[in-house]
């Protein structure tokens, strides 16, 4: 059938007028997955002649097995044989019909502009599911890192719309990004396999964002019921699977059911906005549940959550008492609001090194880690293991060949303490100028 890589040929097959179709890497890919999950050859169902609607029922019958509402070959195969059957297959008795310039044979494959166009829009709708169910274990992000990353990054978000004669309810998933830190953000996407990834250019921001209620009650509410989050999020994620269940169930189309969701959204992430307040003065928050902290961290977690909140920092400041008058200092730092401080005393046990600072005045908690050795011995090996797969990892790169030249006591030298300072200028802050 593919004579040629991207070529497919149908001149041999069924009529020598129908045109070679030629196909791009990424379209030959597709067109094997779809023949190798139904087990037909799924290509031919976009050409077949016939009515329009019923070619468009065709399409949308291939666009079940491939969704997987039908599963394996032998449903599909069922399928295929059932729906050409009852759609295009002729009638015992033939009526004469004028002759047409073209191959009017039934059944046969033409080059049809209009259906390019039918095959081209189904073929990116497959293609969502197709990134779903076949991305690599390369690309794969794992679930435990992911849910790290939310943790640190991600918002689950109620919006409430007030005006005089309307009251509207937006729910959403997201995460929001450095627009140089977009590459994750279309990683996160290929996992989940639905939401959008957003850019702001003006504000130098990317954003992914979930907002179709279906996508998030399929994917996303069960992703974190099966990899739980584990900060303070987690509280915030479970009040804001209520509201979904409430719009689902509709209830938020009465008052009642509005007035249950105004006592969630009142107490997921900073609370009710001035403008509801003025509508609703005398909202009463919902009691936020109380969550328990996992006895020991996994280590893909631990890697998601620095991704996204750790830091990696290397300064030079002066100082007398060196030969080179100027002393260098590191760190490993994680940071977090003040009511996760012991989430912060987790990172202790885990690493078996540093502290936890807690700096009321901030509302603000930090584990930090200032040891060479500790660094050396216990904290990179981890991230050598359980890469943070972000921006963050070009800062870890840096941080860890500064810490190679200390190990080595290079940084003493005037040529070392000049590598470390070029190091630096490519890390944290400096790399997103």
């Amino acid at each position: 059938m593919l004579e040629l890589p991207n070529t497919l040929n149908t001149s041999n097959i069924y009529s020598k007028k129908v045109k070679d179709i030629t196909m791009n890497n990424e379209q030959v890919a597709l067109y094997k997955h779809l023949r190798d999950y139904t087990g037909i050859d799924t290509l031919l169902l976009f050409f077949f002649s016939g009515s329009l609607w019923r070619r468009l029922i065709y399409i949308a019958g291939s666009s079940w097995v491939l969704l997987g509402l039908l599963q394996g070959p032998f449903l599909a195969g069922s399928l295929y044989c059932w729906v050409r059957r009852f759609f295009f297959a002729e009638p015992k008795e033939k009526k004469k019909e004028k002759k047409t310039s073209g191959p009017k044979v039934q059944g046969c494959l033409r080059y049809s502009p209009v259906f390019c166009k039918l095959m081209r829009y189904n073929t990116n709708f497959i293609n969502k599911v197709l990134k779903k169910n076949f991305s690599t274990n390369v690309d794969k992000l794992n679930p435990n890192w992911l849910t790290g990353f939310v943790d640190a990054e991600g918002c689950f978000s109620i919006i409430i719309e007030i005006s005089n004669s309307l009251t509207k309810v937006k729910t959403s998933f997201e995460i929001n990004l450095h627009e140089k830190d977009k590459d994750i953000l279309y990683k996160i996407k290929s996992f989940f396999g639905v939401g959008a990834v957003y850019h702001r250019p003006d504000r130098k921001k990317s954003l992914y964002r979930v907002t179709k209620i279906n996508y998030i009650k399929d994917v996303i509410i069960p992703h974190f019921t099966n990899y739980p989050l584990i900060s303070r999020k987690r509280v915030d994620f479970l009040l804001w699977s209520e509201v979904i269940k409430l719009i689902l169930n509709k209830d938020h189309l009465t008052l009642e059911g509005f007035l249950k969701i105004l006592s969630y959204y009142a107490s997921i992430n900073r609370g009710v906005s001035k403008k509801v307040l003025e509508y609703y003065p005398n909202i009463i928050p919902i009691d936020k549940p109380v969550i328990k902290l996992p006895y020991n961290l996994n280590p893909q977690w631990v890697s998601g959550f620095v991704a996204g909140d750790g830091g990696f920092s290397i300064y030079v400041r002066p100082a007398k008492d060196y030969a080179l008058l100027e002393k260098v200092y590191y760190r490993f730092h994680i940071a977090q609001h003040i009511n996760d401080q012991e989430l912060m005393k987790l990172f202790v046990k885990f690493f078996d090194c540093g502290v936890v600072a807690v700096r009321s005045n901030l509302s603000r908690c930090d584990f930090i880690v200032q040891d060479a050795l500790s660094i050396l011995d216990k904290v990179l090996p981890h991230f050598d293991t359980y890469p943070l797969l972000n921006l963050k990892q070009e800062d870890y790169i840096c941080f860890k060949k500064c810490m190679t030249i200390i190990k080595l006591k290079k940084h003493l030298t005037q040529q070392g303490l000049k590598k470390i300072k070029e190091l630096n200028l490519e890390m944290n802050s400096n790399r997103l100028k």
